[in-house]
C-alpha cells in the first residue's frame, strides 16, 4: 500500500488492484489539488502503422520514439524526495507495441522505480515478449476499439478478449463516443454485445475530440441520443462494468442522478500530467494551447508542477465561476473544458 499524507490533501493506493482514495483535511473534504501527481500519461512515441482517420495524435510511420534514455530521465523527473513518486504510468502513443524497447520501458518502470505502467493499443501487435512483459509488469491495458473506425471486427476483438484472459492480463476496453458512434454506445448500454465482450473488465467510454486526423463534425451533437445514452448511464441494461473519461463527468454530474461521490472531476494538471515523446510537460494529452507547455530539458519537473502549473489551476477554476454560474455541481466539477468548446455537452441538456 502506497500512503500520502500532506496538508490539505491525503492519499492511499493499493498497487495490485489499482484501486485508490484521496480525500482532503477530513474525509468530507476535496483536495484541490496533489502537491505531486498521482499518475502519469506518458506518450513514449508518436509512430504507428495504422493511419486511422480518426488519429488524434496524426501519428504515422514518420513518428518519433522517445529514447530509453530519456524515459529514464522522465521518471527521475517524477521522482520526488518530498512527495514520493507518482502511483501508475499509462503509457500510449502512437502505438506503443510497435517502439523497439517497449519490453525494456515496462520493466524499468517496475523494476527500477516501482511504478505501476499501464498502455492502451489497437490490440492488432502481441506477441509472445510483449504478452510475458504485460502479465509480469502491467497493472492493466487498454484495447482502443471503435469498429467504424479501421478497429478490430467485434469478432477480433471477443477473441482477443478471451486470449487476453486466458493471458491472466486485465483488459478494458476503450470505446470513443462520438456523433457517429453515439447509436452503437447505446446499443453497448442495452447489453446487444455483451457475449462479446464478456471477457473485458470493462467499458471505458471517452469523449470524441477534434484534433489531430479527427474532424470536427463527428463531434457529439444530437441531444436526443444523448440523453437516451444519459438515461441508459444510469439504469444500463449490460452486465460489463462500465467508466468513463474526465471529459464526459461535467455532464454527468449535472444530468444523471449518479452519486457524485464515485465521479472524479477532470484531475488534468491537479492530481495528473502527461508527458510527450519530446519530454513536453502538459496537463493533459489535449492540450492545444503552448502556454501550458513546459520542457523537462528546460525545466525540472517539480517547478513545472508547483509553479509553472499554478496558472493554470488558478484559471480553470476562474473559467468554471464566470462560465457556469448557477450550475447546481459547480462546487464539484471543473467546468468545461479549457482547450475544446466542442466537449461543453452540458449546453445540450
Amino acid at each position: 500500500m502506497i500512503r500520502k499524507h500532506f496538508n490539505g490533501y491525503n492519499f492511499v493506493g493499493i498497487p495490485e488492484t489499482g484501486v485508490t482514495f484521496r480525500w482532503g483535511d477530513s474525509f468530507s473534504e476535496n483536495p484541490y489539488s496533489a502537491p505531486w501527481p498521482e499518475i502519469a500519461d506518458i506518450s513514449i512515441s508518436n509512430y504507428c502503422t495504422n493511419g486511422c482517420e480518426h488519429c488524434y495524435r496524426s501519428s504515422d510511420e514518420n513518428g518519433d520514439f522517445m529514447s530509453v534514455e530519456d524515459y529514464r530521465y522522465v521518471l527521475n523527473e517524477l521522482s520526488s524526495t518530498n512527495y514520493g513518486k507518482v502511483f501508475q504510468v499509462a503509457l500510449g502513443g502512437g502505438e506503443p507495441l510497435l517502439h523497439p524497447e517497449f519490453n525494456n520501458i515496462l520493466q524499468i518502470t517496475r523494476e527500477e522505480f516501482g511504478i505501476i505502467p499501464n498502455y492502451t493499443t489497437c490490440g492488432r501487435f502481441f506477441n509472445r515478449e510483449n504478452l510475458d512483459a504485460t502479465r509480469k509488469y502491467c497493472g492493466a491495458v487498454a484495447i482502443s476499439w471503435d469498429p467504424h473506425r479501421e478497429s478490430l471486427s467485434l469478432e477480433e476483438l471477443s477473441t482477443l478478449g478471451s486470449s487476453l484472459l486466458n493471458e491472466k492480463i486485465r483488459t478494458n476496453i476503450h470505446y470513443v463516443v462520438s456523433e457517429k458512434t453515439l447509436p452503437q454506445s447505446i446499443e453497448i448500454l442495452s447489453g446487444k454485445y455483451d457475449e462479446y465482450l464478456k471477457s473485458f473488465n470493462s467499458i471505458i467510454f471517452l469523449t470524441y475530440k477534434p484534433t489531430g486526423r479527427a474532424v470536427n463534425g463527428d463531434v457529439i451533437k444530437s441531444t436526443d441520443k444523448l440523453k437516451l445514452f444519459l438515461d441508459l448511464v444510469q439504469n444500463p441494461f449490460t452486465c460489463l462494468n462500465i467508466g468513463f473519461d474526465a471529459c464526459f463527468v461535467p455532464v454527468l454530474m449535472k444530468n444523471t442522478k449518479l452519486d457524485k461521490e464515485f465521479l472524479d472531476s477532470c484531475e488534468c494538471g491537479f492530481f495528473s500530467v502527461y508527458i510527450d515523446e519530446k519530454m513536453n510537460v502538459k496537463p493533459c494529452s489535449f492540450c492545444n494551447s503552448n502556454v501550458y507547455s513546459y520542457n523537462l530539458k528546460q525545466f525540472n519537473f517539480e517547478y513545472v508542477w508547483h509553479d509553472l502549473f499554478a496558472n493554470y489551476r488558478s484559471n480553470i477554476y476562474a473559467n468554471c465561476k464566470s462560465e457556469c454560474r448557477g450550475c447546481t455541481v459547480i462546487s464539484e466539477c471543473r467546468g468545461r473544458c479549457p482547450f475544446f468548446d466542442e466537449l461543453f455537452l452540458c449546453k445540450f441538456i
